[in-house]
This record gives structure tokens, sequence and C-alpha cells, in this order.
């Protein structure tokens, strides 16, 4: 279950206005935020991985919800050190 961190009024790494944030299994994060000409969704995995995507205003929403997907069955998994390697290659490379 991703816990739902946000804070109302707060300003995002891109330099938008936080809409969404939310933590997974204290293991990865993911913040939606709207900024002047576009979304920006930014997530991380702790200690691995962190990436930045941005959307415009019609595919946000579905990119934010497949990138949420993405990341709990890559942390729901049990996997080896190369195996998140090629992860964080293929995640950032399909986002």
């Amino acid at each position: 279950m991703w816990d739902n961190i946000y804070q109302p009024d707060q300003t995002g790494s891109e330099g938008g206005l936080i809409i969404a944030d939310e933590e997974y299994r204290d293991s990865c994060r993911i913040t939606l935020e709207k900024c002047e000409r576009y979304y920006a969704i930014t997530c991380g995995v702790y200690g691995g991985m962190m990436h930045t995507a941005f959307c415009n205003s019609t595919q946000y929403q579905e990119t934010y919800n497949n990138m949420k997907k993405d990341l709990q069955e890559f942390i729901d998994k049990d996997t080896s050190d190369e195996e998140e390697i090629e992860f964080y290659d293929w995640f950032t490379s399909k986002y």
C-alpha cells in the first residue's frame, strides 16, 4: 500500500506545485508536480535510482499511475544487484 506523504503548498524539485507525493514500503517515493508548462513526475528507489519524467496535461495521470505500478512490482520482487540495474535501465528508458 502506498502511503500518502503529501503536504499542501509545497514546491517540488522541478519548481512546480506538488499535487501528489507517495511512498511505498519505506523503499521508494514518487512525486507529481504541476509546473507552469508541464507536469513533472519525480521518483526514486532509495539507495538506487532517481528519475524525473515530464508529461503534458493529457498524459500525466496515466504516466504517474503506470510508474507507481512498475515501481511497486519491482520493490515487491526479490532481485539481484544485476536485476536491479536492468530494471533501472528499463524504467528510465520507458519513462
